[in-house]
């Protein structure tokens, strides 16, 4: 029945700022093979990532729902069976679903993200799993028993190694003792921290090579890149192109070196903003790490352009949030909401999509998860109660409803992590004091308008229209007075369907009799 089904292929940038590519306006050169694939999609200028880290956001692009909905936020957080993820609403539609995952906190801890796939790969942590250890020599007959002890060798690594990774993940006495520098050099080198994109995107490339016409089930496949994620240390060459002032200042090359060791620094705020050398060498390897990972990505687009694989196939590209890199002094990604942080890149590339255009709109990344099931002809959000709006409505693909006045609000939440908070209250409770760091946040748009909460603290308004990187926060009352009542509104409409998620158990209303019957065996409806 569902062969005629769209294939579709879902890759996340993690870490990836979207003010870093061509489409979007970056004058350096270093997306030519996204751009590429950005003139013949869907490109939003204004997606919202729906939360400032890994793990919430993509409980939320996997879900449709907001983290105050899912509450999966924390490192130890598993998302609620109540609320059935993309893959496996595509399970009961048929879809074969392969994950290629180089983000150790997506596809090791056990926090549900991996429900829905039949095959998971994982490029990140101690122990990888890649389609190398069941395919190729090892398969040929007279290596079979050699084949058989490797695997029976890499369960049992795999038995000891995983509760310590997710023990690591959610202790925050453990966490603190790996940021010590001298270990941060060894497991971001020897545990897989950033994955192997290279051999993550060969692999994917070939699984569409081998499936996408072949296979009798439609796929979906989705692939995590950790390209641009800290610690930077892209090849020599990319270096030389867009960091050169870690090739002619000394200065530059010892600050990248240490601070690559730093991972402390990587989380929390700044006492004193960067140097200007500072600045421009995290800023300039940045680009070089961006320009590394787009490189390998020529290979997967190649592919993907191919004809027979254009006419039948949904290709998402988007980021889970974005990276500060000293803004208001902030680095990384654990705290804030700035733009640098929560605008995303997100490009959508329909099935036999003839032409690019250019969606102004702001939108949620949440609402990829209605995109996917409406192109699969789900009509409806089951985890959502009878008055939430259907999936067609919410749907990226519908240009009607998109370009229409009642279109949702995009929201992001921050959800202080737990791991980051502890150890500042411990050894720099001045600095979290300062930046407000155990407080909820959270951002409500309204273009051109942009309203952030830092809850029990103050709310700021911003024009991020004429004010991009929020230098000042504006009175505007009546502006700031209607959307404080929209986020008061959206917050009470995420508890209550977090209530519902728990109380109905996914109840749907689909009408396909074969879908249903699939979701009744798996439980998610009586």
């Amino acid at each position: 029945m569902s062969r005629n089904l769209p294939n579709i292929i879902f890759i996340v940038l993690d870490t990836h700022r979207v003010d870093r590519l061509g489409c979007y306006g970056y004058s350096r050169n270093t997306s030519p093979n996204i751009d590429s694939f950005a003139q013949g999609a869907t490109l939003f200028e204004n997606a919202i990532a729906p939360a400032q880290w890994t793990i919430p956001s993509h409980a939320s692009m996997f879900s449709g729902e907001y983290p105050s909905t899912h509450l999966t936020v924390q490192s130890g957080d598993s998302l609620n069976t109540a609320f059935p993820t993309m893959a496996e609403f595509l399970q009961t539609s048929g879809y074969e679903a392969t994950g290629f995952c180089n983000n150790p906190l997506v596809g090791i801890l056990n926090n549900g993200m991996r429900r829905g796939f039949d095959v998971f790969y994982n490029y990140g942590g101690t122990i990888t799993s890649t389609p190398s250890d069941n395919n190729g020599h090892d398969q040929h007959k007279s290596l079979q028993l050699l084949a058989d002890l490797r695997r029976g060798y890499r369960t049992m690594i795999d038995r000891i190694a995983m509760p310590i990774q997710q023990a690591v993940a959610s202790s925050t006495d453990i966490f603190q003792v790996i940021l010590n520098p001298w270990l941060v050099s060894l497991w971001t080198r020897y545990a897989n921290f950033k994955g192997d994109s290279a051999a993550s995107i060969r692999d994917t490339a070939q699984c569409v090579a081998r499936k996408f016409n072949h296979a009798e089930q439609p796929q979906f496949i989705f692939l995590n890149l950790m390209g641009t994620h800290l610690p930077y240390s892209p090849p020599d060459r990319f270096i030389r192109s867009f960091a050169p002032i870690v090739k002619e200042e000394a200065a530059a090359r010892d600050f990248m070196r240490i601070y690559n060791t730093q991972a402390l620094r990587w989380l929390i705020p700044l006492e004193e903003p960067y140097s200007e050398l500072e600045a421009q060498t995290l800023s300039q390897m940045y680009d070089a790490e961006v320009a590394y990972q787009d490189h390998l990505l020529h290979r997967l687009f190649s592919t993907l352009d191919q004809p027979e694989y254009r006419e039948n196939t949904m290709v998402i590209v988007t980021a889970d949030h974005g990276e500060m890199l000293g803004e208001h002094q902030y680095m990384g990604h654990g705290l804030g909401l700035h733009q640098e942080l929560i605008r995303v890149p997100l490009m959508v590339r329909f099935p036999d999509q003839a032409h690019g255009e250019r969606i102004s709109q702001v939108v949620s990344t949440t609402r990829l998860f209605d995109t996917v099931l409406d192109v699969v002809g789900i009509p409806e959000v089951s985890t959502r109660p009878p008055e939430a709006v259907a999936t067609r409505r919410l749907s990226l693909g519908n240009k009607a409803a998109l370009l229409g006045q009642d279109q949702p609000l995009a929201v992001s939440e921050a959800f202080p992590p737990d791991n980051i908070t502890q150890i500042m209250r411990k050894h720099e409770p001045e600095l979290m004091a300062a930046f407000h760091c155990e407080a909820i946040q959270r951002a409500i748009y309204q273009q051109p308008y942009k309203l952030i909460r830092t809850e029990n603290i103050h709310d700021q308004l911003f024009d991020i229209e004429n004010d991009p990187h929020e230098k000042q926060s504006i009175a505007a009352n009546h502006i700031r007075q209607q959307m404080v009542t929209a986020l008061d509104t959206q917050l009470t409409t995420a508890i209550q369907r977090r209530a519902s998620g728990a109380q109905t158990k996914a109840a749907s209303n689909l009408e396909d009799k074969a879908v249903l019957d699939r979701l009744r065996g798996l439980g998610y409806i009586e």
